[in-house]
């Protein structure tokens, strides 16, 4: 079901089709699918300053990267009156977004893709972008979950109970959507605790 979530999600395709201008409006897609990487980044960013913390195999070298951030911010702005832009967020986090690709259910931080558990799997050496489709960000080392993919993970769970219930669910089946339920729910509790948050806060 998450695969599924993963396949649905699609950042608006660019309208290649179009007669007349077509590069310029790719360059022009490119352009605002690189200020939403960079928004989402910096949306992370300020909730890792306010305590949220993003959870998943990634979130460790995610928050190694912000808090280099926070240094660097430090170190150029002293004293206790001092006012950081968001502006001067955005140009220490450029990099860092420009390796971000946004799926329903996590963030994925493409940097390495010797490390990318979808090319492994696939037996790939090298790509310019992860394989959505095979994504296992519960697994993934370049992955990372926030509180804006818990709705995700909540629906999946939600839809696991629904069908284990099910009389007309084979059980070879079912151990297979209890694993997944399983794993979901196992995401939800990471994402809530790491971000600060009580569980029965969400109903």
């Amino acid at each position: 079901m998450i695969l599924q979530a993963f396949r649905e999600f699609q950042y608006p395709t660019p309208p290649l089709g179009r007669p007349g201008g077509a590069q310029a409006v790719f360059h022009e897609w490119k352009k605002e699918e690189a200020k939403e990487k960079l928004k989402r980044t910096v949306e992370a960013y300020r909730q890792f300053e306010q305590g949220e913390m993003p959870a998943g195999p990634g979130a460790d070298a995610l928050l190694a990267s912000f808090r280099a951030v926070e240094k660097e911010l430090t170190n150029h702005e002293p004293g206790p009156a001092r006012v950081v832009t968001d502006r001067q967020v955005e140009l220490l986090l450029k990099k860092k977004a420009s390796v971000l690709h946004l799926s329903a259910a996590n963030y994925c931080w493409f940097e390495d893709p010797a490390k990318a558990l979808c090319l492994k799997l696939t037996g790939t050496r090298s790509a310019a972008a992860p394989l959505t489709g095979l994504c296992d960000s519960s697994r993934c080392p370049q992955a990372t979950h926030h509180i804006i993919h818990r709705s995700v993970w909540q629906t999946t769970a939600d839809n696991g109970v629904v069908l284990l219930a099910s009389p007309r669910i084979p059980p070879a089946e079912k151990d297979r959507l209890r694993a997944e339920h399983e794993r979901s729910m196992r995401v939800l509790e990471e994402i809530d605790t790491a971000a600060g948050k009580d569980r029965m806060t969400w109903h």
